[in-house]
């Protein structure tokens, strides 16, 4: 985003004597087409006032421009960029809450908006993926499709052919499939407290061993060379440490 609006300030000065649409239609900037996307999105006391008031300020920004007063207007832009990166943070929290507490009517309306921007960080689009396609059968989202089409590996992580009402269920099947997670942890270790939540979080159904007090738990350490904690063991193979794409490209 920051080298968006360095781009988008030099071109304005290249451009200083071309009329704003012809500019915005050369530029194609998020920070305005993100208000007709968030104008999609329900009322909700969780962000309507912050999409009010980046709408006014959309607009102010807009008048700015039409004055001519560059240097005005660049510092509207940059205090717009931070709202609209607001906005993107407060969305992805409640998408989050939606998946945690199940609430999948509530994770459609904020997918359906086509929000682009809130799915830059690849293991909170996974997240999103996975959550929708084991809840398929509640609600269809094209956007949500289209998207997982595009991912270049997606039959290989999610295991589907999304094209058919039937995806979730193949999609189950295929996660039935695969062998179960263990957990190896100890009691101390902070990062394996981190992991849990991680995994509870996405809907990762684990089976947790102690590696200092259960013989199960000293036993499997051993047997897969762990070398710190948490450690994670699917099948054959195992990790030490939390990495989403290592357990996205095994579990699914």
């Amino acid at each position: 985003m920051k080298l968006l609006i360095s781009t988008l300030l030099t071109l304005l000065c290249l451009h200083a004597n071309t009329s704003f649409p012809e500019l915005f239609s050369q530029l194609g900037t998020p920070l305005y087409k993100a208000d007709r996307l968030f104008a999609k999105l329900p009322e909700d006391a969780s962000y309507s006032q912050l999409i009010k008031a980046y709408h006014i300020n959309q607009d102010r920004a807009l008048e700015i421009h039409e004055r001519g007063n560059k240097q005005v207007y660049f510092k509207a832009l940059r205090s717009l960029n931070k709202e609209y990166e607001n906005i993107l943070r407060v969305l992805k929290r409640e998408l989050h809450n939606a998946i945690k507490t199940n609430d999948y009517p509530r994770f459609l309306t904020i997918c359906n908006a086509g929000i682009d921007a809130l799915y830059e960080q690849k293991s909170f689009e996974t997240s999103v993926f996975q959550y929708y396609l084991s809840h398929k059968q509640q609600g269809k989202s094209a956007y949500l499709d289209k998207r997982i089409r595009t991912d270049k590996a997606y039959e290989k992580h999610y295991g589907a052919d999304i094209s058919s009402h039937a995806v979730s269920e193949r999609s189950s099947s295929h996660h039935a499939r695969q062998n179960p997670l263990i957990l190896l942890t100890t009691t101390w270790c902070g990062q394996c407290k981190k992991a849990k939540r991680f995994l509870r979080k996405n809907g990762i159904a684990y089976t947790e061993y102690d590696a200092e007090k259960s013989s199960k738990g000293r036993e499997l350490m051993k047997k897969h060379h762990g070398t710190g904690y948490p450690t994670f063991i699917i099948g054959n193979e195992s990790r030490s440490g939390l990495s989403p794409r290592w357990l996205s490209d095994r579990l699914y």
